[in-house]
């Protein structure tokens, strides 16, 4: 029997996706499942306003959980726009070269935590560097019409899903929406016996 997918819907504008990222790319060291990664287009490149309190409240709520989890955070550079497309364009290279989660969990930590400038190449450059990544591949990867197709179908299957926050995590028909819903997802699989013993 094939290992169940979960497809992990992810925004590099999302403090709650960096969040989880950890605990989402060590999902397959625990339960015998293929986590897909799944980078989207943030909400407000998407045409959806996220309004001025509901960000501030964001980054309170997520200071506190960042403390609980012991994850850096507080230096941020909104990476909107241009940073959030060119770190989607890098992800799905990454992901083709076997890099995605050292790239995710390094971009997303430069964001959140260093307030990385993603949108030049002097601030992307030494996370995809430190990722293990070739700086000239990534470069290309910015231009690549393909790794943008991918992006767009992602972004798409978040809203075929009848979803739009992020991070959500896709078990089959099932959706677990946020961070904290992690643990619920741990526990399906293992009343699932998915877990690895």
């Amino acid at each position: 029997m094939s290992a169940p997918r979960v497809e992990f819907f992810f925004s590099f504008r999302s403090p709650y996706s960096y969040l989880a990222a950890p605990r989402a790319f060590a999902l397959p060291r625990h339960f015998d499942v293929e986590l897909v990664f799944r980078g989207v287009m943030p909400m407000a490149m998407r045409g959806q306003a996220v309004p001025l309190a509901k960000r501030l409240h964001t980054l309170r709520d997520t200071k506190r959980e960042a403390d609980r989890l012991g994850l850096p955070f507080g230096r941020v550079h909104d990476p909107i726009g241009a940073g959030a497309l060119r770190c989607l364009l890098v992800g799905e290279h990454a992901a083709d070269a076997g890099r995605v989660e050292a790239f995710v969990l390094e971009a997303s930590r430069a964001i959140w935590s260093r307030a990385a400038d993603v949108a030049c190449d002097g601030g992307l450059r030494p996370i995809c560097e430190r990722a293990g990544l070739r700086w000239e591949a990534c470069a290309a990867a910015l231009e690549d019409p393909v790794l943008r197709a991918r992006v767009d179908a992602n972004t798409q299957r978040l809203a075929d899903l009848r979803h739009w926050g992020v991070p959500v995590f896709a078990l089959g028909d099932e959706l677990f929406w946020g961070q904290d819903r992690i643990e619920d997802l741990e526990l399906t699989l293992r009343q699932a016996g998915r877990q690895i013993r």
